[in-house]
């Protein structure tokens, strides 16, 4: 009777976690101005807020073409923005590299060929030691270029993570056609895979009297866009797609979004498992000028510092299933020649000081002790965590005889 009910007990476990695939991370990522911020800015984001990654914004090309630099001024190996950066990813930090942005000159549009392109993108990822890129679109490009250089760009790091920040229109409309659906048309003809689709949630059309109301609707409206676009995928899977960024406090069309917003958004996310959250901008993320005019360095509202950072980082626990994978989906499945038992697991001990814990029995999973208390993590792309360098890495270089994989 015991080794019966140890089987059910076993097979229902295994069943709820087979049926988890692979995060995609980071799930949250807020804008930050990289030119904006002093070199001790992320670490300070991380230690008062929880929040593990942040989208650099913005790389661009110069007046001598296409040449990465920082809002087209800074050099890309700045040792503020850089020696920032390091802190950050040392202490357990992410970083998505974005392009585009409201300003120019585009890298997508300097650049004079898909190979040069490739290269370029590529450069500014390996400094930043990012595989997400980030394009923020809100002026022409030529898009054969752009599309083309991005795949190119998959063939040299195969774990990319593509995502597009495009322009809202409405919130009874979703994302702008030329600069939005038809770029997303053409990915899926040329065959770029887009891991997200990230809706600008400000500057756009509403007569909802609530902010938060519009945010959500213009989402809404994203995603049925994208069912059109992708009729095969189910309406699951093109949630998980979805990003949602608004600009936090006042924007320029006189609306606000508060903080009661944001903690609407983060439950509507959970309730639709939304791909990814990011908002512009951490810089703005304080109450230094409450009933101000727009700024970049503050949100025009009263509230505490990082209190939108904080409401954020509450998403970062959930996992949203990768359904739209540039790889190729894995199942783990319980090695037979492995021994188990009916113990159940031990409780996960985070008074010890160490920051990272091993998985008692995934591969890919990881535990992230965070004020006392462990936090379940998953590797992204199939990779497994290496507890001999505190990160996700390939298989074949963690070498793990430890865990179950596949």
């Amino acid at each position: 009777m015991k080794i019966r009910i140890f089987c059910l007990l076993f097979l229902t476990v295994w069943t709820m976690m087979s049926s988890v695939e692979a995060a995609r991370e980071p799930i949250v990522s807020p804008y930050v101005d990289a030119t904006r911020m002093s070199e001790n800015f992320l670490v300070e984001l991380y230690q008062q807020t929880g929040l593990k990654s942040v989208t650099l914004a913005f790389v661009l090309g110069t007046g001598f073409g296409c040449t990465p630099s920082w809002g087209g001024e800074q050099t890309l190996n700045d040792p503020k923005i850089l020696n920032g950066v390091k802190a950050f990813r040392n202490i357990g930090g992410k970083v998505i590299l974005a392009t585009g942005g409201a300003m120019g000159p585009y890298l997508e549009s300097t650049c004079s060929s898909a190979d040069q392109l490739a290269q370029t993108y590529q450069q500014a990822l390996n400094i930043v030691d990012s595989k997400h890129l980030d394009i923020d679109i809100e002026a022409s490009v030529n898009v054969d270029i752009m599309l083309n250089a991005l795949k190119i760009l998959r063939t040299r790091i195969p774990e990319l993570t593509i995502s597009f920040t495009m322009m809202v229109q409405g919130d009874d409309y979703g994302i702008v056609d030329s600069l939005g659906v038809d770029i997303l048309k053409r990915s899926r003809q040329i065959g770029v895979d887009v891991n997200i689709v990230n809706g600008m949630t400000m500057e756009f059309g509403s007569r909802r009297s609530s902010w938060g109301d519009a945010v959500i609707a213009a989402s809404e409206s994203l995603h049925r866009q994208l069912q059109q676009i992708w009729p095969e995928k189910s309406s699951e899977e093109l949630y998980t797609m979805i990003g949602v960024t608004p600009m936090i406090g006042r924007n320029f069309n006189g609306k606000i979004f508060q903080i009661e917003h944001a903690k609407q958004l983060i439950e509507w996310s959970k309730q639709k498992q939304i791909g990814h959250l990011s908002f512009w901008s951490v810089g703005r993320d304080n109450g230094d000028c409450p009933g101000g005019g727009i700024s970049p360095s503050c949100s025009s509202i009263s509230q505490q510092k990082f209190e939108f950072s904080k409401i954020f980082q509450q998403y970062s626990g959930n996992h949203i299933p990768d359904k739209f994978s540039t790889t190729t989906t894995t199942t783990m499945k319980p090695d037979p020649n492995r021994t188990t038992t009916s113990k159940p697991p031990k409780p996960i001990d985070c008074s010890t000081g160490i920051e990272y814990i091993v998985h008692e029995t995934y591969c890919d999973k990881y535990y992230w002790c965070f004020q006392g208390k462990p936090h379940l993590e998953q590797c992204p792309n199939h990779l497994v965590w290496d507890p001999k360098i505190n990160s996700c890495n390939y298989a074949e270089n963690a070498k793990r005889t430890d865990c179950i994989q596949e």
